[in-house]
């Protein structure tokens, strides 16, 4: 998500650091010629938006009452080369990563080897006493998955905790996951376990979690017990030989503020990273489930489309339905939640997600979703049953991406329901 800028150097470091043309393909049943008027309405409305603000290429997949109702790639790799994206194309999903690494905590959960109310030192000893204004506090599993536990993500030097993560540079893409743990342990907490909300490294404490109670690499659990359940091919830690050509290249909106990256200003739009140059190529050290993942957006509809159905995908039941209702239950009622309020209305954080509180918005009561810094974003609607992932690679542009996206994505389906 929307970093500061000492973290999104951090990140580009650590990780990795359009629309006059589109690429159709074959509509299945589910989006069928029925539709075309609505397709067509919405199609231009993303053309334009590209072309207008000379943006790169975006694949969007929308499904309503579980079916399919569009799917499309539009634009080009990079806004100065011929080449189109596709549906296939690779993205870098940053934050988007998170939900995943809860969804994996909470298996454990369910399998009785990790308790939400226990002490995470007691998974990972390694971790020094967590103090806060030389007060001992204990840090649970819950704590970490709602990013309540007074964890930050370090940047800028306005306190001496963010200095020390600056410092300590836990998520140097060379270190292992212990390592990570190993940097930030003895660094004092930013305030009491509970106190507020701050998203944070929790999620690759989480990974780090994983690892030490299952006893294997965080790669090879989630690829075991999520990707593969979930048809996830395409979705790891780096771009694979067989998928370089499908990788895109990478642009920022330098808008500097929320308010700023409410709607795209193409004068603000940098190139930052060729795909084929990219540090995603090779494999890092750090298996960083914060942030670290590539994916598809068929690939992450699938795990959205496991969330909007109790933890079930193609009849496996991949996290229990209670755990998956666990997670898509806000945990933040009555907390100050960082940045939140400067994006969205009614909003609280369940794990790993954002939880909108309240009704009276487009998107309904119960709705859960999230971005990734890199410009990609997902929403699952239970109540107008509604899904959507939409992938393009801004850095930064998830927030005017999703405010635009949003009212037109449930204006098309008000016209399909009409058709």
């Amino acid at each position: 998500m929307f970093c500061t800028s000492v973290v999104k150097t951090t990140f580009k470091l650590g990780f990795a650091a359009a629309l006059c043309a589109y690429s159709h393909f074959s509509f299945s049943d589910d989006a069928s010629s029925e539709h075309a008027l609505s397709q067509t309405n919405f199609d231009t409305k993303v053309e334009q938006l590209i072309d207008r603000y000379q943006l790169p290429g975006a694949v969007i997949q929308i499904k309503h009452k579980g079916k399919v109702v569009h799917f499309k790639a539009y634009g080009k790799k990079n806004v100065h080369n011929p080449e189109p994206v596709t549906t296939d194309s690779v993205y870098r999903i940053y934050s988007m990563s998170k939900p995943i690494a809860a969804v994996a905590v909470l298996q454990l959960v369910e399998r009785g080897l990790v308790k939400l109310d226990e002490d995470i030192r007691t998974y990972l000893p390694q971790f020094a006493p967590f103090e806060v204004d030389g007060k001992e506090h204990i840090v649970t599993v819950h704590h970490l998955l709602s990013h309540t536990a007074g964890f930050g993500y370090g940047g800028g030097l306005s306190n001496w905790v963010d200095i020390q993560y600056l410092l300590a540079n836990p998520l140097s893409r060379n270190n292992s996951l212990q390592e990570l743990v190993g940097d930030l342990s003895g660094i004092d907490l930013k305030f009491a376990p509970g106190e507020k909300f701050e998203y944070s490294i929790a999620s690759d404490i989480q990974g780090a979690l994983v690892e030490a109670v299952t006893k294997q690499s965080l790669e090879d659990y989630l690829k075991t017990n999520i990707f593969e359940p979930l048809n996830m091919m395409d979705t790891g830690f780096y771009v694979t030989s067989q998928q370089k050509e499908r990788f895109v290249d990478m642009y920022e909106y330098d808008a500097g503020t929320f308010e700023q990256a409410y709607v795209f200003n193409k004068d603000k739009l940098l190139f930052v990273e060729s795909a084929q140059e990219s540090d995603y190529l090779e494999k890092p050290t750090l298996i960083s489930i914060g942030g670290g993942l590539v994916s598809t957006t068929q690939d992450y509809a699938n795990f959205v489309t496991m969330l909007m159905n109790k933890g079930q995908f193609n009849g496996r039941q991949v996290v229990s339905q209670e755990m998956a209702s666990v997670m898509l239950s806000s945990h933040t009622k009555g907390l100050n939640t960082h940045f939140m309020p400067r994006v969205y209305n009614g909003v609280g954080f369940g794990y790993g997600v954002g939880i909108k509180e309240t009704s009276g918005d487009t998107r309904k009561q119960g709705t859960f979703f999230w971005g990734g810094m890199g410009g990609t974003i997902f929403w699952g609607d239970p109540k107008s049953d509604v899904q959507v992932v939409a992938m393009m690679q801004v850095e930064d542009g998830w927030v005017a991406l999703e405010k635009w996206l949003i009212p037109e994505v449930y204006l098309m389906i008000n016209e399909l329901e009409k058709e």
